[in-house]
């Protein structure tokens, strides 16, 4: 294979071993970089440094020059994707349908853009500067543009910016460009109060111990890149359980052609409080994470400094148009995924219960009607249905196209669905944006945000052991003491409709087990699970992450959020109490109380 001078020079600077495969990009460069300074800190700081030194040499002595062969479309390319699409949007005998042609076009003249030759295309294929749409709109056509609400108009714009747009296409992407311009200026306000209320979600995420001893994890794919720096949950080939995940391990579990593995993952973490060593895993140096490390506020930070650049987003105009409609984008998404607001946006319908679909009929208004027994829901106009009549669905199942609002997962399907589902969502919002976070940041706001329960029934015997009364609403760890004495070990084939006594995967204690589950279960190679052989009834509970912190039943720890009078009346309403050594740094600041005399020396 032949190489460019380019990579000569870097493969003279990096060593083997680190060299990405094919062309230099800068996610492939970023990546091998990330694994020479966790594996050789010291020889990371003079490859770095040559690195630099090559980037900074050609900037100056070379440069970049940009003609206008760099912006011209490849007219009978361009031309052969936007013609038939013209002729089929006049065709088109609804609005749905011109917005699904649209679409259509839009993704292949990005397919088409990205291969466009010149500087410009070499620079956004190498990741070093401009985004692929931006490319697009350039030398291709922006073929979508959104009004006011955020909604696809039906008009197709087929000519590029370098060329120049027709008056018509300028007037219908002006709405875009004027609704980006006032977005950028209201939300680059927003970032600092969703990193303020990330931070009081999260601050009690201390690392507290070496282990929790868990056999629970996540199943993640080997060729995962997130998969590395965890330690494995159960044994998968010839690499023992407890095996740190590196490079060589995920070399090895491909020899032995494993597709996935089951690896330790703070969300599924069994600490009494706050997190352990092994859930944890290795931190972005490369190294353990030390016990009283704040990894809260530390994944807080993480997720908080990109949102600038979510919100900015919108003015560049770097996402695309219309979109996938079971998709969400930039800061919007971000905040409908942590708020759940009632006025969710191409919002999915899912199945009440478990039952058979009676009917899907088109709705006088717009739309469909699904109807299930007695109980009927609409699928907004422009959402297609997933299900036809006879078809047999459980509870949180989606019934139609959109995007599944986070709180009625978390109602249908539990707590440990409703996190997985969170942390699928908001890192797909950031890799959308180019933007590469460690995905056990996101599991840790999700084990943060999605952690409290409901007493909706519980006998006396209980309610005496434990103190608890219907109505409490109480942390997922003080639930999985009450039902810790009555579980039983059963194949997982008779556990179906029973309540699992520990959590498995993603799945927590108290989740019930349908025949969905029960196949994700045995897809990951589990064949016996735990059950409760008797548990309070209990309905999880997703509160907006600007009222999560709320819940904590420690007054002084929800004196660091806001509210604050509402907080001190029901404190001494209640007469709770504060912990001054708990895992949240509040109650002792607040106190003026001395920081590391707590349990494992916190803080």
């Amino acid at each position: 294979m032949s190489n460019t001078f380019g990579q000569f020079l870097l493969n003279e600077a990096i060593p083997t071993p680190y060299r990405p495969d094919g062309t230099y990009t800068k996610k492939k460069l970023q990546a091998s970089m990330i694994r020479l300074a966790k594996a050789d800190p010291e020889k990371f700081s003079t490859v770095i440094t040559e690195v630099k030194r090559l980037g900074d040499e050609f900037a100056t002595m070379e440069g970049v020059s940009v003609g206008l062969d760099d912006i011209a479309p490849l007219y009978k390319r361009r031309n052969a994707i936007t013609l038939p699409a013209l002729k089929r949007i006049r065709q088109a005998k609804s609005r749905e349908a011109r917005q699904d042609i649209i679409r259509e076009t839009q993704d292949k003249l990005l397919n088409y853009a990205m291969t466009h030759p010149g500087t410009m295309g070499d620079m956004v294929r190498a990741g070093s500067r401009g985004a692929p749409l931006q490319l697009m709109r350039a030398v291709g056509a922006p073929a979508a543009a959104s009004d006011e609400k955020d909604e696809l108009q039906p008009w197709l714009t087929v000519h590029s910016y370098s060329e120049g747009l027709r008056p018509s296409e300028w007037w219908a992407t002006n709405r875009e460009a004027r609704m980006a311009a006032v977005k950028t200026n209201i939300e680059v306000t927003e970032p600092g109060d969703l990193s303020k209320i990330l931070v009081n979600n999260t601050s009690h995420q201390v690392i507290t111990e070496a282990d929790c001893n868990t056999k629970n994890g996540l199943s993640l794919a080997t060729d995962d890149p997130d998969l590395l720096d965890r330690f494995l949950a159960r044994t998968a080939g010839t690499q023992r359980a407890e095996t740190l995940v590196t490079p060589g391990v995920v070399r090895e579990l491909k020899k032995k052609k494993i597709r996935t593995v089951i690896a330790r993952s703070p969300m599924t973490c069994e600490s009494g409080v706050g997190i352990c060593q092994k859930c944890m895993g290795l931190n972005s140096t490369g190294a353990m994470n030390k016990i009283g490390d704040n990894v809260g506020i530390r994944a807080s930070q993480s997720l908080g400094e990109p949102l600038t650049q979510l919100a900015l987003d919108a003015k560049h105009g770097v996402r695309l148009s219309g979109g996938d409609r079971a998709h969400l984008a930039g800061l919007t998404g971000f905040r409908a995924i942590l708020e759940s607001p009632a006025s969710f946006k191409n919002k999915a319908i899912l199945a009440p219960e478990n039952g058979n679909i009676t009917s899907v009929i088109a709705a006088p208004q717009g739309g469909h009607f699904v109807t299930m027994g007695e109980t009927k829901q609409h699928i907004a106009q422009g959402l297609k249905p997933l299900v036809k009549a006879g078809d047999k669905v459980h509870a949180g199942d989606v019934l139609s196209e959109g995007v599944p609002r986070p709180d009625e997962v978390v109602k249908h399907k539990g707590l440990g669905a409703g996190r997985d589902y969170v942390v699928d969502k908001l890192s797909g919002i950031y890799k959308d944006n180019g933007i590469n976070v460690d995905r056990r940041h996101f599991e840790v706001l999700a084990k943060s945000t999605l952690n409290y329960l409901t007493i909706e029934d519980i006998d006396d015997e209980d309610s005496a052991n434990h103190g608890l009364v219907r109505g409490d609403v109480i942390d997922y760890n003080r639930f999985r003491n009450v039902i810790s004495n009555s579980v039983d070990e059963l194949p997982l084939k008779q556990a179906e409709g029973r309540h699992l006594g520990e959590g498995v995967l993603h799945h927590l204690a108290g989740t019930q087990l349908t025949a969905p589950m029960v196949k994700e279960l045995q897809r990951a190679g589990i064949r016996r699970v735990k059950v409760t052989m008797k548990a309070p009834v209990v309905s999880p509970v997703m509160a907006p992450a600007t009222r999560n912190p709320l819940l904590n039943p420690d007054w002084m720890v929800r004196l660091g959020h806001r509210y604050l009078k509402q907080s001190i009346l029901e404190g001494a309403q209640k007469g709770q109490t504060s912990d001054l050594h708990s895992t949240h740094p509040v109650p002792g600041i607040i106190f003026s109380s001395e920081f590391g005399e707590g349990s494992a020396g916190r803080y």
